[in-house]
């Protein structure tokens, strides 16, 4: 195969080759106090810790009890809602957990989800233990809890003035208020502490939309373990922020 063909096939490969491209989103928060690490919103009951940082945006969120007595969350009626759409936390799912005991040696693989495990002798006993999602959650005084469920959303922002595919060159930040934006996103949270019973609204609305080429997202930092140095340096994204999520995309046929 003489030198232009071999020319011209490296080149079709790498226009069919997929790109990677990240749509990121810059969220702010209504009422809420940004920090390096976290969004919090704070009431005289409680703190809730929001990090968006995730494709689609996670909008779970940690809440820590400040009181002295149980603070008690009813999913029933706390609600994620977004542009006017509401989705309750509480799904009424039903869970089960399964073993099985025997005389076993080996080991279980995970990374590659291969059993390997040989079992040795003649009988085995299996159980399961199956439980249902609460309704209501309990935080006891002093102490927080993790509750996740949902995502901002799962699907590119399209604009005309949003280049789907943008050079280095021609990046363009499309920016929005709390009246244009096409994101306008919440969680409700009702909670009853003593006597006490509140619904505490956490509202955001997106105010920055951006296209990028992934060779804009990421960096490479030198890491180290126990004080030495490793040999080779880690892909970190660039600008990650708590206010801040992504959706990846591709240019792949």
């Amino acid at each position: 195969m003489n030198k232009p063909i071999i020319l011209l096939l490296t080149i079709l490969l790498a226009s069919c080759a997929e790109t990677n491209y990240y749509q990121v989103y810059q969220a702010k928060p209504e009422g809420g106090t940004l920090t390096n690490n976290s969004i919090v919103f704070e009431d005289k009951n409680c703190k809730v810790f929001y990090n968006l940082w995730n494709e689609g945006g996670d909008i779970g969120f940690n809440i820590y009890n400040k009181t002295e007595s149980d603070l008690v969350i009813n999913l029933t009626k706390t609600f994620f809602v977004i542009n006017g759409f509401a989705f309750e936390y509480f799904q009424n799912r039903t869970y089960s957990n399964s073993s099985t005991s025997g005389s076993t040696v080996g080991f279980y693989n995970y990374s590659n989800n291969v059993n390997t495990t040989k079992v040795e002798g003649i009988g085995s006993l299996s159980h399961s233990i199956t439980y249902i999602e609460k309704p209501i959650i309990t935080v006891p005084p002093k102490t927080s809890i993790n509750i996740s469920e949902y995502h901002v959303t799962n699907l590119r922002y399209r604009n005309c003035d949003l280049l789907l595919y943008p050079s280095n060159s021609k990046i363009k930040t499309l920016k929005f208020d709390g009246n244009n934006s096409p994101f306008i996103f919440y969680n409700l949270i009702t909670y009853k502490v003593a006597e006490d019973s509140v619904r505490f609204e956490n509202k955001f609305h997106i105010e920055e939309i951006t296209n990028y080429p992934s060779s804009k997202m990421f960096q490479s930092i030198d890491t180290s373990y126990c004080g030495d140095r490793l040999d080779y340096p880690v892909q970190v994204f660039k600008n990650s922020a708590p206010n801040r999520f992504f959706i990846k995309y591709g240019t792949g046929y």
